[in-house]
């Protein structure tokens, strides 16, 4: 029993007997001698029972019993007369009285007259606090189903304010780049600047210390200081919590006097575990999430190599039966054109055309085998010190480029030598060169770009032609994926083999109508084996 009674009466041996009983029932008692200083005592400090008079000099007891309910609605009130009428009774009745004590009293009414009244005014309390906790289901089962953590932390701020009637809040979270310091998760009513951490300080310290909410005024000790700089008159902080493992709190501020009592602790910190835990949940839905995802692309990467693999496999048995099948009767084919043409050298016109046409066609039959030999061979790098702008530019040499195409190189400056196998990676630029120019049919620039960045060699072919649409992109490195009317969809493919053999990457972007750029990244210090 601690509950906190105010006894007035302008009778100092009425105010000392009472006093004196009540202390002795474990009751904590204050008293005063007029109605002024009875409600001075109100507005400074809660108390659960008032026991008044009627009948003081100044402000009677009717009036400090319609101003005690006026700051509290909740406080016991009983009436201290020797003048019971009829008219005393109704006027204390509709000013909120519980109980009368008659002058003279017997002490054993006197603890019954009180003990009732504390039972309503409990009765009252819990009622009230019943009613608080029907909407923090509603907020629960809406907490419940949100996984989003700022609508979690806005909702629950939102009703914390709306239930105890603050003027603002905050939810702080320990922030995770500072141990010492709380981040600001949710903000209502208040402004804490450009601050998006504040240090912890007395008394949320001492809350997360604790792990124990406090309902502090600033009549009784100091309050936070963000609530302070907002005027605050009292505080509510509770902490948000899974058993000993404290994330932060959620606190609210009044600037008014509210009827605030130790019963809105529970509430609230029912409301700051449901909060501390569906944010764990979501939490672990979104790293479940994050896994699921990761693992279905790891899958789908595996599943891709091993697809990529077989195709790998299929065609290079291809390509060997191939080669074997088709390379002898087009060294004989090239033979006899060549005879052809010796024979014929006088013939006319159309017939050297025709002989022309045969052997540029046997020129290509050969490529797409030398194609798909290069492919299915798989060769390891013979690793030695090059000079990656003076291989590219024997590599523009050897090419026969149109004259339609103008080719603008760009050097950096001081760019290192390579560990690479010249011969791979100059089969690798050609068919990027060549592929480059192949997309300018009607002319454009092929810009050749060199730069180093960090332990990387970059090399940048851009050309202005045709582009390549979004949905070609993904699979333009597929072996047998072509863009072109005539084809093997080779070269690329082999292109990619030759650039992570040396440990490298390549990738590609590309817009309709405006070009496209394959860059090749190479490491300064490729490591063979």
């Amino acid at each position: 029993m601690n509950e906190h009674v105010l006894v007035v009466d302008d009778d100092p041996l009425i105010v000392n007997l009472f006093s004196e009983v009540l202390k002795h029932a474990g009751y904590q008692v204050e008293g005063v001698l007029s109605g002024e200083e009875a409600v001075e005592r109100l507005n400074t400090t809660r108390f659960d029972i008032l026991l008044a008079d009627v009948k003081m000099p100044g402000m009677d007891g009717l009036e400090v019993l319609r101003q005690a309910k006026s700051l509290d609605p909740e406080i016991a009130a009983v009436i201290i007369t020797g003048h019971g009428t009829l008219d005393v009774a109704i006027k204390a009745i509709q000013f909120g009285a519980e109980g009368f004590v008659l002058k003279p009293t017997e002490i054993g009414d006197l603890l019954t007259i009180v003990t009732h009244a504390v039972e309503k005014r409990r009765l009252i309390r819990e009622n009230i606090r019943l009613k608080a906790f029907l909407p923090l289901f509603e907020v629960a089962k809406r907490l419940a189903s949100e996984v989003d953590l700022g609508e979690l932390n806005q909702l629950a701020l939102d009703f914390a304010i709306r239930e105890t009637e603050a003027d603002g809040g905050v939810v702080l979270l320990y922030a995770e780049s500072a141990p010492d310091r709380l981040g600001v998760a949710a903000l209502q009513g208040m402004s804490l600047g450009m601050e998006q951490t504040i240090t912890i300080q007395e008394p949320i310290s001492k809350v997360l210390q604790d792990n124990m909410g406090r309902l502090l005024m600033a009549t009784e000790g100091p309050l936070s200081p963000f609530a302070e700089r907002n005027g605050a008159t009292w505080e509510l902080c509770v902490p948000l919590s899974i058993g000993n493992r404290i994330l932060g709190v959620l606190d609210v501020w009044g600037t008014q006097r509210q009827v605030l009592t130790e019963d809105h602790l529970p509430l609230l910190s029912t409301l700051a575990g449901q909060l501390a835990v569906t944010r764990e949940n979501a939490l672990l839905y979104r790293h479940m999430e994050r896994r699921v995802e990761e693992r279905t692309r790891e899958l789908r990467q595996a599943q891709e190599r091993l697809l990529r693999s077989e195709r790998l496999a299929a065609i290079g048995q291809l390509g060997t039966s191939v080669a074997h099948e088709l390379r002898h009767p087009l060294g004989v084919m090239r033979q006899s054109v060549d005879y052809l043409s010796m024979k014929l050298a006088d013939a006319d016109e159309k017939v050297k055309k025709h002989l022309r046409i045969l052997e540029q066609q046997i020129e290509t039959s050969d490529k797409i085998i030398t194609d798909l030999m290069d492919f299915s061979r798989v060769h390891r790098p013979t690793w030695v010190e090059v000079d990656v702008e003076s291989l590219l530019d024997q590599t523009l040499a050897d090419i026969e480029m149109p004259s339609l195409v103008k080719v603008v190189r760009t050097r950096a400056q001081g760019l290192p030598h390579i560990w690479a196998d010249g011969q791979q990676l100059q089969q690798a630029f050609r068919n990027l060169i060549v592929n480059a120019y192949q997309a300018m049919p009607d002319g454009g620039i092929l810009y050749i770009t060199t730069t180093q960045e960090g332990e990387w060699v970059e090399i940048a072919f851009q050309d202005t032609g045709v582009g390549i649409p979004p949905a070609d992109l993904e699979r333009l490195f597929e072996p047998l994926f072509t863009t072109k009317e005539r084809g093997t969809g080779l070269g690329l493919a082999i292109c990619q083999g030759i650039v992570e053999r040396h440990q490298g990457t390549i990738e590609v972007e590309s817009l309709v109508g405006q070009g496209t750029t394959f860059t090749v990244r190479l490491p300064i210090m490729a490591t063979g084996g």
